[in-house]
């Protein structure tokens, strides 16, 4: 009995040992990086943006053929009946191969390998643009969760706080020295921090829910971040960011890359204005019935052609014409899109930057209210303590107190924010 009973308990031990380790691992602490990391791997949209590179290059890989020589096999199985029997083989077997060379086609060939480079370069600086807008909406969703737990945090506090309060409170209602009022004033306000602990814990699972999902965690809220609203909140005092902008945006990057690849296109239409020139070599064979030969009249016969071909355009309606045209055209308004992508940028630059200064400004004054609201409460409870003010004027206080702690969190967060968002605007997210 004593072996089994060791037996069940070293069992017993080994599976909360497991159960231990396994909430360790769920529980576990993720840092800011791992979730930009777990993005970029795990989310959909920059897997997406991936396989639109794969066929970026498949393409480019099929350009890279075009003016190469082709090689071609065949074989043919044939068979005729009366009349045509009496002047051909009955029946018989043609093997042949095919060789094809293009040896002037206008350096449409060259400039479409060109263009395919590009496309390449263009879905890549699309999968930066998507890996950049996750990577903000990721920083986002994490700031909302570190500001849920700090708004816990807050409300946790603040029960501490009310409950202190609303004894002492009942304390001098029971001594005669204060109103029953203000004690279910008291208790109001404490059974409203208890209902605002649960909308925060709430919220804090609807934050976690949207950076799961952000990350590739699935539903799972099993984790804990590691940050919480500390550091500093400088101001920005930059005059050149919007030129660096103009070099790193992803959307600068592709209608640059978009207007190149026009271009070669317009190069390519006109390319159809040009003469092209092909040759192609073709050797034939045949076995069957005696007769195949018309050399010998024997059964079987081997040989080879040649074609040496020169297109010229001559006439199409103006259809060639009007196609560069097209193009043409089509520069130009991408030509004055990029120039009012470039505009736009700048202004969105200087807007980000004066997000972050009226955040930091935000964020130093929230930090000054929050003092003098502490020491207002401070010296609240003091008075209160000696009867020369009532409940509800501590409450007030402490009304006013929690509020002021409630707009540090929400500012700092907001800088955090407006950091993130002045990163994207620069396009180092991403890169």
């Amino acid at each position: 009995m004593k072996l089994t009973f060791k037996g069940s308990l070293s069992g017993f031990l080994i599976i909360v040992s497991l159960l231990t380790s396994s909430l360790a691992v769920a529980q576990r602490n993720i840092t800011l990086e791992e979730f930009r990391q777990l993005a970029i791997r795990q989310n959909n949209n920059v897997k997406a943006a991936d396989q639109n590179i794969l066929v970026a290059e498949a393409q480019k890989k099929q350009a890279d053929a075009n003016g190469k020589f082709t090689l071609d096999g065949s074989v043919t199985g044939f068979y005729f009946g009366k009349p045509l029997n009496t002047l051909l083989p009955e029946y018989g077997v043609s093997p042949g191969i095919n060789f094809n060379q293009s040896i002037y086609s206008g350096g449409k060939n060259q400039l479409g390998r060109k263009t395919a480079a590009i496309t390449v370069n263009i879905q890549t600086e699309r999968k930066t643009q998507t890996t950049s807008d996750v990577l903000y909406n990721t920083e986002v969703a994490y700031w909302q969760v570190v500001s849920a737990k700090e708004q816990i945090k807050l409300a946790e506090q603040s029960h501490k706080q009310l409950t202190a309060l609303v004894t002492d409170i009942n304390n001098q209602y029971i001594a005669g020295l204060t109103y029953k009022n203000d004690l279910l004033r008291a208790r109001v306000q404490q059974n409203q921090n208890e209902l605002s602990l649960r909308q925060g814990n709430d919220a804090l699972t609807l934050a976690k829910l949207n950076l799961a999902q952000l990350t590739g965690l699935s539903d799972s809220v099993e984790f804990t971040v590691t940050d919480s609203i500390t550091g500093t909140f400088d101001s920005l005092q930059t005059s050149d960011l919007a030129i660096r902008a103009q070099s790193l945006r992803s959307e600068i990057l592709i209608q640059e890359k978009t207007l190149e690849s026009a271009r070669l296109q317009e190069r390519i239409y006109k390319g159809d204005l040009l003469p092209s020139v092909s040759l192609a070599i073709s050797g034939v064979s045949a076995f069957g019935k005696q007769g195949v030969n018309p050399e010998n009249n024997s059964n079987s016969m081997a040989s080879y052609y040649g074609l040496l071909t020169v297109n010229v355009p001559i006439f199409g309606w103006g259809r060639r014409t009007e196609k560069v045209k097209e193009q043409q055209y089509r520069i130009q308004s991408q030509e004055y899109l990029l120039k009012e992508s470039r505009q736009v940028i700048s202004v969105q630059v200087q807007q980000s930057i004066l997000q972050v200064n009226q955040s930091a400004r935000s964020v130093t004054l929230a930090e000054l209210s929050l003092l003098q609201a502490e020491e207002n409460l401070r010296l609240s409870r003091d008075r209160l303590k000696a009867g020369t003010i009532v409940g509800k004027d501590v409450l007030d206080a402490q009304t006013i107190w929690q509020q002021a702690y409630s707009n540090v969190i929400e500012s700092k967060v907001g800088y955090k924010i407006a950091e993130t968002n002045l990163k994207r605007t620069l396009g180092e997210l991403g890169r």
